[in-house]
């Protein structure tokens, strides 16, 4: 089956990348129920690490600071190794989420933008009505 120029198969995830005249790239993963196609923007949802290295990110700092930061948040609960930091800090970068303030050698630093704000005040209110879903069941 064809669809589009990619190849679809169901149940399975694929990661594809849409030009949008108006919004330029733009990642897109589609996810496939009783086989229909259903579209989940990339940074719709956050992982843990991602949450963390974006709160981090509130303040200029390198990738080895961001890796202690987190570790020293959590009390140790969230690690991020550096292949994961800084897989994400380039998707992050990529999608206009931080920006790069300073490079020195191999060392980097970067910073939240107003898009990296706005995506983690987005996160949290998203977390926040899953507990007060939770409370509603729960405690309600």
């Amino acid at each position: 089956m064809k669809e589009d120029g990619l190849f679809l198969f169901r149940k399975i995830y694929l990661t594809i990348s849409i030009i949008d005249n108006t919004l330029g790239s733009k990642d897109i993963e589609y996810r496939y129920r009783g086989g229909e196609r259903v579209a989940r923007e990339k940074f719709g949802t956050l992982t843990e690490q991602m949450f963390y290295i974006l709160l981090c990110l509130r303040e200029e700092c390198c990738g080895m600071d961001v890796m202690a930061r987190v570790s020293e948040l959590t009390g140790g609960r969230v690690a991020v190794g550096p292949g994961t930091l800084y897989n994400l800090l380039e998707q992050f970068l990529a999608a206009g989420y931080i920006v790069e303030t300073r490079a020195e050698g191999r060392r980097r630093s970067y910073r939240l933008t107003g898009a990296g704000e706005a995506l983690l005040k987005g996160e949290v209110e998203r977390l926040q009505m899953q507990v007060r879903d939770y409370r509603a069941i729960f405690e309600g």
